[in-house]
């Protein structure tokens, strides 16, 4: 499921849960305190010791997204459930089954990469260089100019 979250009106919310090896999304948009499901994977082993990241993409050039804030909570073990630090220390990040969508890879562009773009970008800077340089000339031959007509009056 796919939700249309933006607006500078409004704050959509995310709902993101790691709770006996199931992690869930959930979303509500607009603020309306009506959650809806993105997904649900059960069997996701997660470690610890590892840090929460954030990032966005949406596609567009002159869109970004804000993180106004972000709130964690530790769910407290159930009664005679035991948690055995060495163990999920030693853990490997897994999840059972097969994805909902395929992983597409987004092919990189060619606009920031390449030899043409260096051979570009270092011409352009041989180019401003002389130009700062041709200016500096220029206003020095004025300034010497200037101060030779003076000494003859």
């Amino acid at each position: 499921m796919s939700e249309q979250l933006q607006g500078p009106e409004t704050r959509d919310l995310i709902s993101i849960k790691y709770i006996n090896n199931i992690l869930s999304v959930h979303t509500d948009v607009r603020g309306k305190n009506k959650w809806t499901k993105c997904f649900e994977e059960k069997n996701v082993v997660l470690p610890i010791g590892y840090h929460l990241g954030l990032s966005s993409s949406t596609g567009q050039l002159a869109d970004n997204h804000d993180v106004v804030m972000l709130k964690t909570y530790e769910v407290d073990l159930v009664e005679g459930q035991v948690f055995n630090q060495e163990e999920a220390l030693k853990l490997i990040p897994s999840a059972e089954g097969e994805p909902d969508r395929p992983h597409v890879h987004t092919p990189k562009s060619a606009k920031g990469s390449g030899i043409i773009t260096t051979i570009f970008y270092i011409f352009i800077s041989i180019v401003i260089i002389l130009s700062v340089i041709g200016i500096g000339i220029v206003v020095w031959q004025k300034h010497t100019e200037t101060r030779r007509r003076k000494r003859f009056f």
